[in-house]
């Protein structure tokens, strides 16, 4: 797994598919996708969640989201919502499953309607999108630039990025720019804090020493796949809320606290016998680690 994060951190997607022709692990077959997705070749990632369903079911959210969205960039919205009921019916929903499946009607529908508008929207019509004060109109505006020349609406954009009142939206927005590499000197304002950025340099949301050593431990360490589950779609959450910041304490403390966090997700938490036995075993400072915890699940809840 650890090469093939590399890999995808180096954009080697191409290597990433020839490298997982064979496999049969859930991990790997999720880096598949992944590359098949960056590469524009959404039949084929679909034709991988197809072949490999039951395996990729190992880790739910990740599946749910890569599968609904895959049906939605080919069109076949009548389908999306077919499977969408499928997945709702399993035996078992962690609480994070629950709140992916509880919104996900909402981005058929949103995706469904941008294909259905989207020909029709001409640049004011953009423009308005991205000036809206309904979020989700802004975030289908920016969906819709991803098809589009930004630097007609980069004045809209740097607005976002400065102005908006949600922190992810301004963290999408910045994501998009990133996507396109853009060259160009900005500023994103996160929590108050003017932050110069240049899209085509600035590190992805999901790389780096720490974030690795972080997923490493949810899938080594932690024995409950729901768990580890949960875990890395919460660590997800937070390193886009946090963008263009990255996860800047120890491994071992995002480790513990999202791991703490995730079991209260998952109504299984953990009792504090265990807690100071992982405290104590890791060499950490409870104070520090609660404080962590607590800017988590701040960021989380206005994710």
């Amino acid at each position: 797994m650890d090469s093939l994060k590399t890999l995808m951190d180096q954009k080697k997607y191409e290597l990433i598919i020839k490298l997982t022709e064979t496999s049969t692990t859930s991990s790997d077959l999720f880096y598949r996708i992944s590359a098949f997705i960056l590469l524009g070749k959404y039949e084929e990632a679909l034709y991988v969640i197809q072949d490999h369903q039951k395996t990729l079911e190992s880790n739910l959210p990740s599946l749910i989201n890569a599968h609904i969205n895959l049906l939605c960039a080919l069109n076949r919205f009548d389908q999306a919502y077919t499977v969408l009921d499928y997945y709702s019916n399993l035996p078992y929903q962690s609480q994070v499953v629950e709140e992916i499946l509880a919104k996900m009607p909402k981005v058929i529908e949103m995706e469904e309607k941008k294909v259905n508008t989207m020909r029709f929207y001409d640049d004011d019509a953009i423009s308005k999108l991205l000036t809206s004060k309904v979020d989700d109109e802004v975030l289908m505006g920016l969906d819709i630039v991803k098809n589009r020349d930004v630097l007609l609406f980069i004045n809209e954009i740097n607005d976002i990025l400065l102005k908006h009142p949600r922190e992810t939206v301004k963290s999408y927005a910045l994501m998009l720019l990133a996507r396109k590499e853009l060259d160009r000197n900005l500023a994103i304002n996160k929590k108050g804090k003017v932050i110069p950025v240049n899209p085509k340099y600035i590190i992805p949301p999901f790389s780096g020493p720490i974030f690795n050593q972080v997923v490493y431990y949810f899938d080594h360490q932690i024995k409950d796949q729901t768990i580890a589950q949960t875990a890395t779609q919460l660590l997800s959450q937070y390193c886009i809320y946090i963008y263009p910041d990255v996860l800047d304490n120890s491994s071992t403390l995002y480790s513990l606290a999202f791991y703490k966090i995730a079991c209260d997700y998952a109504n299984s938490p953990l009792d504090e016998l265990e807690l100071e036995e992982l405290i104590e075993s890791n060499q950490v400072d409870k104070s520090e680690l609660d404080a962590l915890i607590l800017k988590i699940k701040e960021a989380l809840e206005d994710f």
